[in-house]
């Protein structure tokens, strides 16, 4: 039913415009395949495919459950209530942690692969083996090991300051669903949209991107069109003054209430 409803509309642009030419989906290659299949707008148009990043995280939350089911039917335990073990708790927070990586590191893909593979090589470390390398650094950092470290003092035990404890023997079995969703194909799709949405932004200022998309959709901007451009300039405002009035590339308000 969906399919059929996107090719529908999809038509209609064609006739009525403006013509659509990006899908803003939830993972579910039905709808995408139908369009692309069917190519409402002729052969030469190709039908590009956006990820929600509400859905992309959902999705790794999604990977690491089944992975513990089908790890379950083949004779290995990957959660339980013992600690390292993969339980529900920890899959969420990894989760919620992965959603963040993408969020905070917007337009620069290197940096966001870092921060996801941050977390997960955060939660495996012990303290005859810490995995920090890719844990931001300085005073202000998440990273209890990196703090102390840049305050010149003996990081405290791993048992004590680790929140989302796993064992290292679990990792190569949650590896698969972490390549997956923090490949560069995945990954590059959101970069490209951050940076273009930061180009727009700059250039015109929030209102006048957020009035202007509104525009090139044919929908009429009223006042909660304006007063989410309004409202949008006073974050960036305000993330640049935090920014010119810290010295560090990290800052702790803009990181979960409770550390990895």
């Amino acid at each position: 039913m969906e399919a059929e409803a996107a090719l529908i509309l999809w038509k209609r642009s064609e006739q009525y415009g403006p013509r659509n030419t990006t899908i803003l989906s939830d993972g579910d290659a039905s709808t995408y395949k139908r369009l692309s299949d069917e190519k409402p707008h002729g052969a030469s148009v190709a039908i590009q495919k956006e990820e929600c990043i509400n859905h992309i995280g959902k999705r790794l939350g999604t990977a690491l459950r089944k992975a513990v089911s089908e790890w379950r039917t083949r004779g290995c335990k990957l959660g339980g209530r013992g600690r390292g073990t993969l339980k529900a708790m920890t899959i969420a927070k990894l989760q919620k942690y992965y959603q963040k990586a993408i969020l905070d590191n917007r337009g620069n893909l290197l940096a966001m692969k870092s921060a996801i593979y941050a977390t997960l090589f955060h939660s495996i470390s012990t303290d005859e083996k810490p995995q920090h390398g890719n844990c931001p650094v300085g005073t202000e950092s998440w990273c209890f090991y990196q703090r102390a470290v840049a305050q010149g003092k003996q990081p405290g035990p791993h048992k004590d300051n680790v929140g989302t404890p796993l064992k290292e023997a679990v990792l190569a079995k949650m590896m698969p669903a972490y390549q997956r969703l923090a490949s560069n194909t995945l990954l590059e799709r959101r970069v490209d949209l951050a940076v273009d949405l930061a180009v727009c932004k700059f250039n015109a200022g929030c209102t006048k991107t957020v009035l202007s998309l509104q525009e090139a959709a044919g929908l009429p901007a009223g006042d909660k069109t304006v007063a989410l451009g309004v409202r949008q300039g006073r974050v960036v405002k305000a993330k640049l003054r935090a920014t010119k009035s810290s010295s560090t590339t990290v800052r702790r308000s803009n990181l979960p209430n409770d550390e990895f």
